[in-house]
């Protein structure tokens, strides 16, 4: 008995460590390239609240982005159907960070950051990337296809208010 205790004491050493790094691990090798604009050169604090719809092969994730910009940083929450937290994304200047407390998600958090910059950021006149194609509707709506990564993005704008400066 006292070997079938030592053998099964490091199991759960091993769970812990098996969780840690699946929460380590990429978000399903999905990541896309896409500019970045430093959050000095966003003019304007707001709140936005959209809904996001991602597809493509083997590939359709439902959720609602929270974006607040304060002063220099900008944080995305991500939200499951049911509200749970599945991610927390922080921009400040060029720098990003993400936590994931639920671990792996179907795709990584700074796509939809850099959507959000395709849509909200971009200086006018500026060339459209290779591959990626928006069209936006006067209702809200932004569709974002993403050829050469292979999946589609939908960003319906639920709510946006300006906030005042601090």
């Amino acid at each position: 008995m006292v070997v079938g205790a030592a053998l099964a004491a490091p199991l759960p050493g091993c769970a812990t460590l098996g969780l840690a790094l699946n929460r380590a691990l990429p978000d399903q090798a999905r990541e896309c390239p896409g500019p970045l604009v430093p959050t000095e050169e966003m003019l304007g604090d707001f709140v936005l609240q959209q809904n996001v719809r991602v597809q493509g092969e083997d590939l359709d994730w439902a959720l609602t982005l929270v974006s607040q910009k304060r002063g220099q940083t900008l944080v995305l929450v991500g939200l499951d159907p049911f509200g749970a937290k599945l991610f927390t994304l922080t921009q400040r200047g060029t720098e990003v960070t993400v936590e994931r407390p639920r671990g792996r998600l179907p795709l990584p958090p700074v796509n939809l950051l850099r959507d959000l910059h395709r849509t909200r950021f971009l200086r006018p006149g500026t060339p459209p990337e290779p591959g990626v194609t928006i069209v936006s509707d006067q209702a809200g709506t932004v569709r974002i296809q993403h050829a050469a990564c292979g999946y589609n993005t939908t960003l319906v704008t639920v709510k946006e208010d300006a906030l005042a400066a601090p």
